[in-house]
C-alpha cells in the first residue's frame, strides 16, 4: 500500500502493513490530489483521494473610493473598492463590510480556481449628513469549514474615514418668524445654521438691500436670511410688526382710581377724627 502524490509519494511493501503516512515538509502545488492505494492479491488496487485545500491569507487588504477623491457630497452615490492581494482559494474566500462596528455586506465566492488570485470587492453607498466622519472598512476571511483553522484566518483593510459636505439647515427652525417690535426698540434676528463647509449668511430685507450677519433690526418690515455653502442654500424670514408704546386710556384709567382711593381714604380720615373729638390719638 502507499500513497500517490507529486510531493511526498511513498510504497511500502510489506504485507502486515496498514497504516501508510502521507507528510510534506513544503508544499506548493496548489492542485495536488494525493490518492492513497493498496494492491491486493488479486491485482485489483482499490484508491481513495485524500481532499486538500491549501490556502493562502492576503498579502495586503486596502479599501478606496473608486474613481474620486476628497470630500463626498450628501446623496450622491460612490462604490468603495476593496482590493485583495494574493489570496487563495477564492471559493473559501468571505469578504466582510464595516461602517464602524454596524456589518454592512457579506459577499462569497464561487470561483473554483485554487490559485492565489488578486481580487476586488465593491461596496455602494449614498452617504448622509451623518456619515461625515463614519470609518468604513473591509474584512477578507479565510472559511475553511469545520476541519479548518479556528478562528478563520482573516486580514482587515485600515479603515477608510469619511468627509461628507452637505448643504445648511437651521439650528432652530421653529423659532418664532413673527415679531412685535415697539418703536426704538432693537431686537437681534437669530439666524444659525449647520452645513459642512460651514455656512455663510446673507441678508436681505424691504427696508435694506444687504445687511451684516444678525443686523440691529430698529425698523419694522421684512427680513430675509439666507445660509449658504458650495453645496446648497436655505432661506428664513422674519416679519417685524410695530407695537404701540403704550394704550392712553389705560393710563388714564389707572390715573383716575389712584386719585378716587386717595379721595376716599382722605374723607374716611376726616369722618372719623371728627367723631372722635379733639383729644383722640388719631
Amino acid at each position: 500500500m502507499g500513497w500517490e502524490a507529486t510531493f511526498g509519494g511513498i510504497s511500502v511493501e510489506k504485507k502486515d502493513v496498514n497504516v501508510v503516512t502521507w507528510t510534506v515538509d513544503n508544499l506548493t502545488d496548489w492542485t495536488i490530489e494525493p490518492k492513497c492505494y493498496i494492491n491486493l492479491i488479486d491485482g485489483e488496487q482499490p484508491s481513495i483521494v485524500l481532499p486538500v485545500i491549501l490556502y493562502k491569507t492576503p498579502d495586503r487588504v486596502s479599501i478606496s473610493v473608486l474613481n474620486h477623491s476628497g470630500p463626498m457630497v450628501k446623496g450622491t452615490q460612490y462604490h468603495l473598492q476593496c482590493d485583495i492581494q494574493n489570496i487563495a482559494p477564492l471559493q473559501n474566500l468571505v469578504v466582510k463590510w464595516y461602517k464602524g462596528n454596524e456589518p454592512l455586506d457579506i459577499v462569497t465566492y464561487s470561483n473554483v480556481s485554487k490559485r492565489p488570485e488578486d481580487l476586488s470587492a465593491t461596496l455602494m453607498i449614498s452617504p448622509n449628513r451623518n456619515d461625515d466622519g463614519a470609518q468604513y472598512r473591509c474584512r477578507a476571511e479565510l472559511d475553511l469549514g469545520p476541519e479548518g483553522p479556528q478562528p478563520h484566518p482573516t486580514v482587515t483593510s485600515e479603515p477608510l474615514s469619511m468627509t461628507v459636505h452637505y448643504p445648511p439647515t437651521f439650528s432652530r427652525p421653529e423659532a418664532e418668524n413673527h415679531l412685535d417690535i415697539r418703536v426704538g426698540e432693537v431686537i437681534t434676528l437669530n439666524c444659525t445654521a449647520t452645513g459642512r463647509p460651514p455656512p455663510e449668511y446673507r441678508w436681505q430685507s424691504s427696508d435694506f438691500q444687504e445687511a451684516l450677519f444678525t443686523p440691529p433690526s430698529e425698523v419694522p418690515g421684512t427680513y430675509t436670511c439666507t445660509a449658504y455653502n458650495q453645496i446648497g442654500e436655505i432661506s428664513k424670514t422674519f416679519t417685524v410688526n410695530p407695537k404701540p408704546k403704550g394704550d392712553r386710556t389705560t393710563f388714564w384709567v389707572i390715573i383716575g382710581l389712584g386719585l378716587g382711593l386717595a379721595i376716599v381714604v382722605v374723607i374716611v380720615y376726616v369722618v372719623v377724627k371728627h367723631r372722635a373729638g379733639p383729644n383722640s390719638i388719631i
